[in-house]
């Protein structure tokens, strides 16, 4: 299975790191939360980090508006069906887990024939 697009539950701290790093790592990311001002202040704080890489000239102006384009945000769980993997990053509290997981259960994946089932 070859994997092309990640999905991740949760938009702080975390959840934002690995969308950035599966971005820079060629994959596209869908980066969901459950309020859009989370995922807004996600993809900004995505912007800020690749800004310092930037400043720092360890990537160009190009490599960041090329990883900046792999990742988009979602409210909705929805968003990942067509997701090749999704990567769990929220508040470790286990009933909120439990419920997101029961989510993303529902989500219809019927037309993504690449996903991993486990």
């Amino acid at each position: 299975m070859e994997v092309k697009k990640i999905g991740v539950v949760g938009a702080g701290t975390m959840g934002n790191g690995i969308a950035q790093v599966c971005a820079q790592a060629g994959y596209d990311v869908v980066m969901q939360d459950i309020d859009q001002s989370f995922v807004d202040k996600g993809l900004a704080t995505i912007g800020k980090n690749l800004d310092r890489l930037v400043k720092r000239e360890k990537i160009t102006e190009g490599d960041k508006d090329t990883f900046l384009g792999r990742v988009s945000g979602a409210t909705d769980l929805g968003a990942f069906a067509d997701v090749d993997m999704v990567i769990e990053a929220i508040l470790e509290e286990v009933e909120i887990k439990r419920k997101v997981f029961a989510d993303l259960d529902k989500v219809d994946t019927s037309k993504n024939s690449n996903l991993l089932a486990a």
